[in-house]
């Protein structure tokens, strides 16, 4: 059963209320049909990263619910999940018992043991993709005292698997069915990019290996009626590639493509990314990563991107930079913006509702970020707590505070134009890019006798939606 073409919301289990039980009862009282389908971000038990370090996926974090909460979501909405596939939490208990038994250990085939590798020089290094600020390893000491490596790419508490050992795929085909018995509909695989590690390389998405470990995850998935939206933040033509075998790809580049064409008022280079961007694609204007920079390379002139960069960084905390283990401290180049994307836009709500309008009408299944559906402004004070740069978009709402938010002008013209997208029956057929000039997008949908149509006017910012009637058929005109 194919995913259904409707607005999906992304959300924390804990973030708007405390509990999934809190998201559930927010999501079918104040949200109901403006939304199909919901992408919990990770719920499972966790010692590190904001969930992202799962000691299991077979269970709920006590502390947010359990299964049924999950099951209770599933039966109205497409629910989609992580799948945290590049590493295991170093509390897990097969890491536990690796380090207890070392290598005599039945769980030691899951783990990269870096002293089987061979030499690693300076320069083999140099080239290794890298997310923290030291080289992607650790020393472990055994039970009996003898010691050795593994490899984590992100934190010391995220031991990364390994995708040589054939029980690293057995662990993911029973996690992965395990799921689909709860209802699981789309799996977002996790920094599935560094599942390929071979010396002499980025250790980064490596041809052909990355290919076929996908395709390996797609098929499983597919054999228990789940769909697979793998997640990376490069070159754009990764995203073609995931598209053309099958999966769902990401458009990423579309948040900083909008920011250019509101922040000057030009169409050209949107225009040109809707003609070729995939019909199976996930949109997003902003997520609990923030705004990456590197999906939208060839697409957006460096220049315009540089401006970009400048303007928003002036609202923003300090950019996430992209590091090689050589050279841990460099400057690099910008890989995230850490920002909300109403903070990006200066707060401006007319801007803000044109650009959630082209995310919208835009080929694909668009998600809303949570804070982003209650048109959240920079938590820098949850920033410095923690010092977390992307916490600065990922606000702790109760839900009195979310209700509020949600009934705020922009927040209510934002939720109408989420529950035209979602029930609208044009939705259902074709996507069409109009002819329009520089400084305006004019896009729609047509499915037989019903179309909606949707006109961008960038330099005054103003959207307008003309679309048929579902019930008379008649047509009508009005501005978001």
């Amino acid at each position: 059963m194919a995913l259904t073409n409707k607005v999906h919301l992304i959300a924390y289990p804990n973030r708007i209320g405390h509990t999934l039980e809190n998201l559930a009862d927010f999501i079918e009282g104040q949200l109901g049909t403006a939304i199909g389908g919901v992408h919990i971000l990770p719920p499972f038990p966790s010692n590190a990263d904001g969930g992202f370090s799962p000691l299991t996926h077979k269970e709920i974090d006590p502390a947010v619910g359990d299964w049924g909460d999950i099951e209770r979501l599933a039966r109205r909405y497409d629910v989609c999940l992580d799948l945290v596939l590049n590493h295991i939490s170093d509390a897990s208990p097969e890491f536990l018992d690796f380090v207890s038994k070392g290598r005599d250990s039945r769980f030691a085939p899951l783990f990269v043991d870096v002293g089987t590798l061979g030499e690693i020089g300076p320069d083999d290094l140099a080239k290794i993709h890298i997310r923290k600020e030291k080289e992607p390893f650790r020393d472990v000491v055994f039970g009996d005292g003898s010691s050795g490596r593994v490899w984590c790419t992100f934190s010391e508490r995220q031991i990364d698997l390994d995708y040589n050992a054939e029980q690293t795929y057995t662990m993911m085909a029973d996690t992965i069915a395990f799921l689909a018995a709860r209802g699981v509909r789309l799996l977002r695989l996790d920094a599935f990019g560094y599942t390929t590690k071979k010396i002499g390389t980025s250790c980064f998405l490596v041809e052909p290996d990355v290919w076929r470990i996908l395709e390996w995850f797609r098929q499983t998935a597919a054999d228990h009626g789940i769909e697979i939206v793998p997640e990376v933040h490069d070159h754009p033509s990764y995203q073609y590639a995931i598209a053309r075998r099958g999966m769902w790809a990401y458009g990423f580049a579309l948040p900083p493509l909008l920011l250019y064409s509101l922040l000057d008022a030009n169409s050209a280079y949107l225009k040109a990314w809707l003609r070729m961007c995939p019909a199976n694609q996930i949109t997003v204007l902003d997520t609990h990563d923030g705004i990456c920079i590197p999906d939208v390379e060839d697409i957006l002139p460096r220049y315009h991107v540089e401006a970009i960069i400048k303007n928003v960084s002036d609202r923003s905390a300090d950019p996430i930079l992209r590091r090689s283990a050589a050279n841990a401290h460099s400057v690099g180049a910008i890989y995230q913006l850490t920002c909300t994307f109403y903070e990006a836009l200066q707060r401006n709500d007319d801007a803000y509702i044109a650009a959630r309008a082209i995310q919208l009408f835009a080929p694909g299944i668009p998600q809303v970020y949570y804070v982003g559906l209650l048109v959240g402004c920079n938590d820098t004070e949850l920033m410095e707590q923690t010092g977390e740069a992307r916490d600065i978009n990922r606000h702790h709402y109760t839900v009195a505070e979310a209700v509020e938010a949600l009934n705020t002008p922009v927040a209510q013209r934002q939720l109408k134009l989420m529950q035209l997208r979602s029930t609208h029956p044009a939705f259902d057929g074709n996507f069409e890019l109009h002819q329009s000039n520089d400084s305006s997008v004019s896009m729609g949908w047509r499915h037989g006798e019903h179309s909606c149509h949707l006109f961008i006017d960038l330099n005054f910012r103003t959207a307008t939606v003309t679309c048929t009637n579902a019930e008379t058929g008649t047509e009508e005109s009005y501005r978001l």
